[in-house]
């Protein structure tokens, strides 16, 4: 007699976050990935409005972000390293026979196009520019080592604290020790590159804050002497730039490492805000920095950089539950702020993983 067990793999037991696919995780290993993963309908159409919104902004040379809602075990982390594949050029995402009609209908402006693809888990995170920032450059070094660094790092007490191995060193140690950064002594930097001196230093000590080539004295030093410091930023957001000009920084750099566009996957921001939502000030001051995602003072950024954003709940939603009185108001303006501004793809329930 044939037993159902013959005929399909079932588990034998099923925990809690079995099913429960982490970004991090499914991007780095898509065999598993995609092996489960069932597209229906709805999610065709979400895949097809996700690339729409990439296709849009690397054309248009914009930033743009949306949200994917859906609750938890609705698949946001899933979809987030799906796409991850489809725009990374994953054969075996592209052959779904399901996206067949999408990925055709997304081709003309996707073929060799280079996408660099950054994935977030924010909890944890003390800051956005921590998170954003600080995560970026990990995974650039995990993706490219050896790679210079973006000028995200906050300039005058790193530069301040430069002086100290000078000394300590003596000049022949240190400027050889500092040249061994990349874009010290190479054409990575155009004219702006070279071999570190005395000169060289102290006119760039001396330039005025976001001059170019202070900006490369910050990222040698970060990479060859005062490494330490970058570990020290992750802390907290008095280490790095504002996420302004942050946002721009990492633009330029990946638009030097020759992608098309930054790609940010950030899961469980919302969530995020919504464990210190007591903590009204830093709600308030996290949430307005979202809206940088796509809008910036500082408009330089020649890789459009685009975020999805993975929230199984509004965030507004629980301001009268956890907030009360004046604080109420200013923080959900805060919260609305971003709605309009960003796109939505609705995760339905009914998308699960084949078992």
């Amino acid at each position: 007699m044939t037993l159902l067990a013959d005929l399909i793999d079932l588990p034998t037991s099923v925990h809690q976050g079995d099913f429960v696919l982490r970004l991090a995780e499914g991007v780095a290993n898509p065999a598993a990935t995609l092996r489960d993963y069932v597209v229906t309908p709805q999610l065709a159409a979400g895949f097809d409005l996700a690339l729409d919104l990439v296709g849009s902004a690397v054309e248009g040379r914009t930033s743009k972000a949306a949200y994917l809602d859906g609750s938890f075990g609705s698949g946001k982390s899933h979809f987030m390293a799906v796409l991850d594949l489809l725009l990374a050029h994953d054969p075996v995402a592209r052959a779904i026979p399901e996206l067949s009609a999408v990925v055709a209908r997304h081709d003309r402006w996707l073929a060799g196009r280079r996408f660099l693809l950054v994935p977030y888990h924010l909890i944890g995170a003390e800051s956005l520019e921590s998170a954003v920032l600080g995560g970026y450059v990990r995974h650039v070094q995990a993706l490219h080592p050896g790679v210079g660094y973006p000028a995200v790092y906050r300039q005058a007490p790193l530069l301040d604290n430069a002086r100290t191995p000078r000394a300590q060193m003596g000049d022949d140690r240190f400027f050889d020790v500092l040249n061994q950064a990349p874009g010290s002594g190479d054409d990575s930097w155009g004219d702006l590159g070279g071999q570190w001196d005395g000169p060289s230093f102290d006119r760039a000590l001396a330039a005025p804050p976001s001059d170019p080539e202070q900006d490369r004295l910050v990222a040698a030093l970060v990479y060859s002497l005062l490494a330490g410091y970058a570990q020290m930023a992750r802390a907290g957001s008095e280490g790095f730039v504002s996420l302004d000009d942050g946002m721009a920084a990492i633009s330029a750099h990946a638009n030097g490492l020759g992608y098309d566009a930054v790609v940010l996957f950030l899961d469980e921001l919302t969530l995020w805000l919504a464990s210190r939502i007591s903590n009204v000030s830093f709600v308030s001051a996290e949430a307005a920095k979202v809206a940088k995602l796509v809008e910036a003072a500082n408009a330089e950024r020649p890789a459009p950089i685009i975020s999805f954003i993975a929230r199984q709940r509004d965030p507004r939603d629980l301001v009268g539950e956890q907030v009360s009185g004046s604080h109420t108001t200013a923080l959900s303006d805060v919260l609305r702020y971003w709605e309009g501004r960003f796109a939505t793809i609705r995760l339905d329930d009914r998308n699960l993983a084949a078992l």
